[in-house]
């Protein structure tokens, strides 16, 4: 009777960690996925020419105000964006992501690329990811 009880006892406690390792890479894969949706987002928003839009995903770690004169970004047209690499932190609440951007101004046609090099930061209480910096220096 002892070796059944000891026996149930240590299967509940396996199975106990198990859900809880479980519930861990749950958290994880929540919010890597947000990662990816929201760093695809931005890219779409921008070739979208949505600029508002891209500015409401920035947040500054430091609290500071997010200043953008749109006005800046009415003759550039986003022809192609494309995440080139990322690196994610360790603790999965940071990641550097660099991206290539074709574009063109209107008033010239011709194509340039740069490389933007973005930086991400999660907020738990929200579950979401915000760029911490600016639109691309076109």
């Amino acid at each position: 009777m002892r070796n059944k009880l000891v026996f149930l006892v240590i299967s509940i406690i396996f199975v106990s960690s198990l859900s809880i390792g479980g519930c861990a890479s749950t958290q994880k894969n929540k919010t890597l996925n947000t990662f990816d949706e929201r760093s695809k987002l931005y890219g779409r928003l921008l070739r979208w020419r949505e600029y508002e839009g891209a500015v409401n995903m920035i947040r500054h770690q430091d609290e500071s105000e997010v200043e953008v004169n749109l006005d800046d970004y009415k003759d550039i047209r986003v022809t192609d964006y494309e995440i080139k690499r990322v690196a994610m932190g360790e603790d999965l609440k940071t990641a550097v992501v660099e991206a290539e951007i074709s574009y063109y101004f209107e008033t010239t046609n011709a194509v340039k690329t740069l490389r933007d090099t973005q930086s991400w930061w999660y907020v738990e209480e929200t579950e979401t990811w915000f760029l911490d910096g600016g639109l691309p220096a076109f």
